[in-house]
């Protein structure tokens, strides 16, 4: 929601607060009337994007089998599970129906049955919730936010100016990533492997290769080894030598 909300904002972000509470109002006056309008639009009782919900759902009861128990309860049996519908309770055992508002398959199903194929377009209304339905929507944006007039027509006060408190600029390099939640995947860094060249693993490179460090220990020890050896040589050769 959060963030949603600082993309519309876009580069307001970084203005006074008196300019962005302005930007604000007016981006939420003109989100009331378009939704109002809209809501005007509509020719059925239930909004459309919870119409094609109902829909889709009515479409996935014909798969089900279903058992009347009478009194308006239900048991659907499907490929997966199998829930118990009780119509007057507007309840559903698979839950879905009491979280949203929105009837499921198996609820669906049992209207069907219930108020018959022909009627279930002019019920169905019966059985969703109430703050879902167009009047729901109609009161939410029945009210509207008044335009503001400029901030030089605005009345003195007669108030100390508000100075604003001075800025300390903290030490530091400036973050320029934003704090991610703790239920959020960290940021994905580049792609590709690092391959090493001394041994062609892939992981590490050459720098902090453990094959190659010994390798490398390999020949400084002949290396020492040879020098050393060499000025004996040398010596024992000058002294077998005559003397002239």
């Amino acid at each position: 929601m959060t963030e949603s909300f600082n993309s519309m904002l876009g580069d307001h972000r970084a203005a006074i607060y008196l300019e962005l509470l302005e930007y604000i109002i007016r981006l939420v006056m003109g989100k009331f009337q378009q939704r109002k309008v809209e809501c005007e639009k509509w020719n059925l009782v239930i909004p459309p994007r919870i119409n094609s919900k109902i829909l889709k759902a009515s479409r996935e009861s014909r798969l089900l089998k279903m058992i009347n128990a009478g009194e308006m309860e239900y048991e659907l049996m499907g490929p997966d599970m199998t829930c118990a519908v009780k119509l007057r309770e507007y309840t559903c055992a698979c839950g879905r129906w009491q979280i949203n508002g929105i009837p499921c398959c198996h609820a669906m199903a049992a209207i069907s049955h219930y108020c018959g194929r022909d009627a279930v377009k002019d019920k169905v209304v019966e059985f969703v919730h109430q703050s879902l339905t167009k009047s729901a929507y109609m009161h939410t944006y029945r009210s509207m936010i008044h335009p503001l007039p400029d901030q030089t027509m605005w009345p003195d006060v007669g108030t100390h100016q508000i100075i604003p408190p001075p800025l300390h600029v903290q030490p530091g390099r400036p973050k320029l990533q934003r704090k991610r939640e703790l239920d959020e995947r960290p940021k994905e860094g580049r792609t590709g492997s690092v391959v090493c060249k001394s041994c062609n693993k892939i992981g590490h490179n050459k720098r902090t290769c453990i094959n190659g460090k010994s390798v490398r220990k390999k020949r400084k020890s002949k290396n020492s080894g040879a020098s050393s050896s060499h000025p004996h040589s040398i010596i024992g050769t000058s002294s077998s030598q005559p003397r002239t």
